[in-house]
């Protein structure tokens, strides 16, 4: 389970596949198309593979375009990032997988180790974007502009601008060798947080909805299909709802409930530190990291609702 495995595999591979988890954010999106610059650059035949949607503010990353939702040819390697079950990848993950004559994890989440040809999971890492950056200094894969556009984002993401405790020296080294190598972070700003008005409408609604409990240290937000067709929104447009749930003073869990159209509810979770979610979250079929996961779970928004709010109240109510 070490990177040089991982890098033997890749080395070998003429044509790979490269996929992440559905519902991609940043340093899914921004690993799966830097590892294509990279991999391309050292003549690698690349397919990338996304279930999506794909949040408006990723669409300028360079080969955003070249993603596709089809599965359609043979491969020497499929290359998961971000997370190592190929059912997080969504429906044609097993066809990912099946594609290829071996596959490969590279992510920073916890859980139990895939059955792959060589699984790479670091937990320390801040992204897996940062964990590129050793892979390709590893590989002595040059990283041009494109490439480091893509992988600067999903550090920058993924640390919350480097403002969550995530943000080690090493994730700062990183970024800055991503600076170097041509990555702009005024212009990527630009594109990442740019003010997008139907999202501040939904997140009005969200807050207007938030229910608190145990003293304020709980928070939880439910949103319905209705109320994303109200102010006609996506659901990405909630990609940063709950982190502003999480910033409300007190809040030590922030819970935001989704409903979404196969059925499910999307249950995203952060934690102040006090409370480990992931651990959470892996009960219900989910994982994540210790301050930010979640899940899908059957059942009614209100029943979803019910069964998380049992689970964490005893959680934080001692706090």
């Amino acid at each position: 389970m070490t990177a040089s495995a991982v890098a033997g595999l890749l080395q070998r591979a003429g044509s790979v596949i490269i996929a992440s988890h559905r519902d991609p954010d940043g340093d899914a999106l921004g690993a799966t198309l830097g590892l294509m610059h990279m991999l391309k650059g050292a003549g690698k035949n690349v397919t990338v593979y996304s279930a999506g949607p794909l949040p408006e503010e990723y669409a300028f990353l360079p080969g955003v375009d070249g993603l596709t939702g089809q599965v359609s040819e043979e491969y020497d390697l499929a290359v998961l990032v971000d997370c190592h079950d190929a059912q997080r990848v969504g429906p044609l993950g097993s066809d990912v997988i099946a594609s290829a004559g071996d596959w490969v994890a590279i992510d920073h989440h916890r859980g139990e180790a895939p059955d792959a040809g060589a699984a790479w999971i670091d937990t320390t890492y801040a992204a897996v974007c940062q964990m590129l950056v050793d892979l390709a200094e590893d590989m002595d894969w040059a990283i041009g502009p494109e490439a480091a556009a893509c992988l600067f984002v999903g550090i920058q993401t993924d640390t919350g601008s480097f403002r969550y405790s995530n943000t080690t020296p090493q994730a700062l080294l990183a970024a800055s060798k991503l600076v170097a190598a041509g990555a702009e972070p005024w212009a990527i700003s630009q594109e990442v947080y740019a003010t997008r008005p139907v999202r501040l409408k939904l997140l009005g609604r969200v807050m207007d909805g938030v229910e608190t409990y145990a003293r304020g240290r709980l928070a939880v937000a439910k949103v319905s299909l209705a109320d994303l067709d109200k102010v006609r929104a996506q659901a990405q447009d909630l990609e940063q709802a709950v982190e502003a749930i999480r910033g409300i003073p007190g809040v030590q869990v922030a819970v935001l409930l989704r409903q979404t159209e196969d059925g499910l509810v999307k249950l995203s979770m952060r934690s102040r530190g006090l409370v480990d979610v992931a651990a959470v979250a892996r009960g219900l079929g989910g994982g994540g990291h210790h301050n930010a996961a979640g899940a899908r779970v059957e059942g009614s928004l209100d029943d979803v609702a019910a069964k998380i709010q049992g689970l964490l109240l005893p959680l934080v109510e001692g706090l």
